[in-house]
């Protein structure tokens, strides 16, 4: 056993996957030889409860739908205002009102018979006595006297409860003689109540018959009556109708049929007369019917033996089909699984520059698209790390000056502040304390990120120096919203905008000016504005500016591409926004948000 395994261990690939395959598929054709001879008669018997089930369901909703029609046309009589109010009327016996009888109430019935040609006849009985009755051979309006006593009306009528009523298979109701009628015809018939308008009193009765013949022509059409026996059964167990002629008026216990349930839909196998049948049974609104049918099991398993034998052939050749196909794919996908191992063995050797070719988009191309990204990532992050390394000396440099010019810095300006105030001079006091609350703000030790509230104290700083250097030439305003402060930004991006605003905004000016600067939380972001009245510039320059493309005598477009950097960096692309808005002679409106953190 341990031989085999590790003789089996050292075959190809390729041979593995051909030997499995036909290994799993050899098995799989002789168990499924014996089960498809077990189960192919129970799923043939299966599909075809399922099929005869559907079929008698639809012949069960054709007989539905024409009863429903007869059940609508009685009441569409029933409910006629002209009918209701003429049989809840008194009669009396003047020109006007028999013309009225006659050619406006009584052709009601006769087109409803034109219209519906499988009705058989229409009757409206009129419980008022003195209205004469008006016929034809086939429809007409007569006294319920004819029927009140009779088997089959006398407790319908008498019932309160009862408004419409089916009955079950009978005789037709004959109320004139017709010339050639040797028999009568087997209807049912659909009875409903007629109430005066007037005094909501039963005022008549309308009675539709229909043949069975034509109100189960859908059972003698249905094509599952090609394969057995489909009839309808009533309350007590007669057949009412059939495919076959045979079983008309037989009961379900000739037929050897075990009891099926009044209300229940059944669809089982049992023994018929000895052979084994599909027994389905439906039952049918209205009169209390059944649907049933009897299938012989021969009918749909008869091909089986036939077919499996086929099917087998069929499993057979495509076996060998599959094996040679199997082995044409796996040939093809272990070259490819070659190429992807010959690169991986020269990125191991230290080339990174190695790629492969991706050709559609199933699993070995998407290994390859892959490895295409890891040796690209690598390549990249070499050249990162090799930057990285670059940036961490030159910070290292700037760490070791900004120990030294701050302390320098704050040494030279408190010496300064202390001559001015030796010598009485409260400007030269006033500007070196602001220039180093500034540079305090500014380096902030050390730290790339500040509070809103301390780069606001820094711009005030810097715009107190710019007042002495403006000698008040300017305005300065602040609109800020407090709630901002507790905000942390960027160190540095304020003090360059308004540096920008007074340098090509007010200057250029040469009178009086004013900025704005405006802070507001607006929808979980921050939003500062720097505002001036300066001599402003055209659209184009400021896209150019906000852009990058500037000038080389031009300063502002260097700040603003890099506070864009700052805040690309430490926000990302959806987080924040840098806007110039700027006309000639108007002014300039530069606004920044980010998220607020």
């Amino acid at each position: 056993m341990i031989a085999a395994y590790r003789f089996y261990q050292n075959w190809s690939v390729r041979k593995k996957f051909v030997t499995i395959y036909m290994s799993i598929l050899l098995v799989s054709l002789s168990v499924t030889g014996f089960i498809l001879y077990v189960q192919a008669s129970k799923s043939a018997i299966s599909q075809a409860q399922t099929v005869m089930e559907q079929n008698l369901l639809q012949t069960k909703n054709s007989v539905s739908e024409k009863m429903n029609m007869i059940e609508n046309i009685s009441q569409i009589i029933a409910f006629d205002s002209r009918i209701q109010t003429f049989l809840g009327s008194a009669f009396i016996k003047e020109s006007f009102q028999l013309e009225d009888y006659r050619y406006n109430i009584a052709p009601v019935v006769d087109n409803i018979m034109r219209q519906n040609p499988y009705i058989h006849s229409v009757y409206v009985y009129m419980d008022n006595a003195t209205i004469p009755e008006l016929y034809e051979p086939h429809n007409g309006f007569f006294n319920m006297d004819r029927i009140r006593k009779l088997e089959g009306y006398s407790g319908f009528l008498t019932d309160r409860q009862l408004k419409t009523e089916w009955r079950d298979l009978h005789e037709e109701n004959l109320q004139t003689k017709r010339l050639g009628v040797v028999t009568l015809e087997d209807v049912f018939s659909y009875n409903r109540k007629i109430y005066s308008i007037r005094n909501n009193d039963v005022a008549g009765l309308v009675e539709i018959e229909v043949t069975q013949d034509e109100l189960f022509r859908s059972i003698k059409d249905s094509i599952s009556g090609s394969f057995g026996s489909v009839f309808v059964v009533d309350s007590g167990g007669m057949v009412v109708s059939s495919n076959e002629p045979t079983l008309y008026k037989k009961t379900v216990e000739g037929l050897d049929i075990a009891a099926l349930p009044m209300h229940e839909r059944v669809n089982k196998v049992e023994k018929v007369k000895g052979v084994s049948s599909i027994v389905i049974s439906i039952p049918l609104e209205g009169p209390g019917l059944r649907v049933v049918g009897i299938f012989p099991v021969s009918h749909f398993n008869g091909e089986v033996k036939h077919s499996i034998g086929w099917m087998l052939i069929v499993l057979l050749a495509a076996l060998i089909l599959l094996c040679l196909l199997v082995y044409y794919v796996t040939t093809k996908l272990l070259s490819r699984m070659k190429s992807l191992h010959r690169a991986m063995k020269q990125v191991r050797e230290g080339s990174l520059d190695v790629s492969l070719p991706v050709v559609g988009n199933d699993e070995f191309s998407q290994m390859a698209f892959s490895f295409n990204m890891m040796t690209g990532r690598l390549h990249e992050l070499v050249e990162t790390v090799y930057k990285s390394e670059l940036l961490e000396r030159e910070a290292e440099l700037k760490a070791l000056e900004s120990q030294i010019n701050p302390h320098f810095l704050y040494n030279t300006l408190a010496t300064i502040s202390w001559v001015a105030r030796k010598a009485k001079v409260p400007d030269v006091t006033r500007i070196s304390d602001s220039l180093a609350k500034f540079y305090r703000l500014v380096l902030n030790q050390g730290s790339s990120e500040t509070l809103v509230e301390r780069e606001i104290h820094m711009v005030k700083a810097y715009l107190q120096i710019q007042k002495f250097r403006f000698e008040d030439r300017f305005d300065v305003i602040f609109d800020l919203d407090e709630a901002i402060y507790e905000y942390t930004t960027v160190k540095n991006i304020l003090q360059p905008i308004v540096e920008n605003a007074l340098n090509h905004g007010i200057e250029p000016k040469r009178s009086h000016g004013t900025i704005i600067i405006r802070g507001e939380l607006v929808d979980d972001r921050v939003r500062l504005s720097v505002i001036d009245d300066g001599v402003g510039m055209k659209m184009s320059t400021a896209r150019d500016v906000l852009e990058g493309r500037v000038e080389r005598t031009s300063g502002s477009g260097y700040a603003v591409r890099n506070i864009k950097e700052r805040l690309k960096t430490y926000y990302g692309d959806q987080q924040h926004s840098f806007d110039i808005y700027s006309r000639p002679g108007i002014g300039t409106v530069v606004t920044i948000s980010f998220a607020a953190r």
